[in-house]
């Protein structure tokens, strides 16, 4: 391996925007607004946490943590809140129950979605359908307005890819590069591939990224339901 001079190796790297990163200054998360906590540590399933919109949200398996970020993906989502909202219902044989949704999702629509994530294999045997048609009939629609379950049949590979891009790249917000991208969209007379709208920018790989910041926003839409990449074709999301 070539030995690096004490002049390259204090070259500032071109590949990092300024201000260059720093441990000095650091903002933490937010504490997860969750309803209910449990332990990270798990011999039987992956636990963990990420942190969406600054918030930390906790997660008691990886098909939760995939769901998650989907679901945070998705255009239509506003916000959500992991294990929420804990409802109080009867059962069949009028013994009061409690039952924590995997997370609550407020949608654009103003509708609020209470969520259950389980595995398709699993939804007959779990009983969670029949446990959502007892709530359904109980719960305030201030709570939710909707019951989902939600299963990996819901989404693809793409677009967990992409969920997980646009949080990666949700970290890296430069004005002017976001700027520079919506003024190009702007103009934009119909769909164009990502790579081209990148050469147009003249920001390489920041241009890139704040291209994936307008899909995530819903300035950009994608035309096929496929990976972000430069391949891939984009145009101005319809005005409303």
């Amino acid at each position: 391996m070539k030995k690096l001079t004490k002049k390259q190796y204090l070259k500032p790297n071109d590949a990092v925007l300024p201000p260059a990163p720093s441990g000095e200054v650091w903002t933490p998360p937010q504490p997860s607004k969750g309803e209910r906590r449990f332990k990270l540590t798990s011999k039987g399933s992956v636990r963990g946490f990420v942190v969406i919109d600054g918030v930390r949200v906790n997660f008691e398996s990886r098909a939760e943590y995939k769901a998650f970020l989907v679901i945070r993906s998705r255009p239509d989502t506003l916000r959500m809140v992991e294990q929420s909202p804990r409802v109080q219902y009867l059962d069949g044989a009028g013994k009061i129950r409690t039952h924590v949704f995997d997370c609550k999702v407020w949608r654009r629509d103003g509708s609020i979605v209470a969520v259950d994530v389980k595995p398709a294999a699993k939804v007959e045997s779990s009983g969670i359908r029949e446990t959502h048609s007892l709530i359904a009939g109980q719960i305030s629609p201030k709570i939710a307005s909707r019951l989902l379950v939600f299963t990996e049949r819901m989404y693809t590979p793409a677009d967990f890819y992409n969920a997980e891009l646009m949080l990666g790249v949700a970290r890296q917000h430069c004005l002017e590069d976001d700027e520079a991208i919506l003024k190009l969209v702007a103009r934009m007379k119909g769909p164009m591939k990502i790579g081209d709208l990148v050469a147009k920018s003249g920001r390489f790989g920041y241009g890139f990224n704040a291209i994936v910041r307008a899909i995530a926003a819903g300035r950009l839409v994608m035309t096929e339901r496929r990976r972000i990449d430069y391949a891939a074709v984009v145009a101005p999301a319809p005005l409303h």
